[in-house]
């Protein structure tokens, strides 16, 4: 089923109605401003299918030129990799992702500093990063 796009003022107007239409029509509602999405209204039981599916499975997705899964676990999210075998957790997206891009970049300082004594692994992974870095405007260390 296709979401609805509403103004916010037309949301508040009636509100109680947009509930009852997700909750027991299986509707769903994006609440915007201006022509920009803030919030999204959805039954509680198709709420809790999609926590429990980020939960479990997570989104695989691309970070920064980097293919990463972002699973939420009701409160926090987290973001991993499957090449370098880097994390990062936030309260929000946002904070995940720049928790994330910090520790690629420390990854990256280490592993440069220490690059004439890398084993053959960390040396791919080492120009992995200098790709993804210096692609993203990131300094040498």
């Amino acid at each position: 089923m296709q979401s609805s796009v509403i103004s916010i003022a037309r949301a508040r107007e009636g509100f109680s109605d947009l509930v009852n239409r997700a909750a027991f029509g299986g509707e769903r509602f994006v609440v915007e401003r201006r022509g920009k999405p803030l919030a999204a209204l959805v039954g509680a039981e198709e709420y809790q299918q999609v926590m429990s599916l980020l939960s479990q499975t997570g989104v695989q997705t691309m970070f920064r030129s980097i293919p990463v899964r972002i699973r939420f676990d009701g409160d926090r999210y987290f973001i991993d990799d499957e090449i370098v075998d880097l994390y990062g957790a936030g309260a929000t997206l946002a904070e995940a992702q720049n928790d994330y891009w910090m520790t690629v970049q420390e990854a990256y300082a280490d592993l440069a500093a220490n690059e004439s004594h890398l084993a053959p692994h960390l040396q791919k992974q080492l120009e992995f990063l200098k790709k993804v870095v210096v692609a993203q405007g990131g300094d040498n260390p």
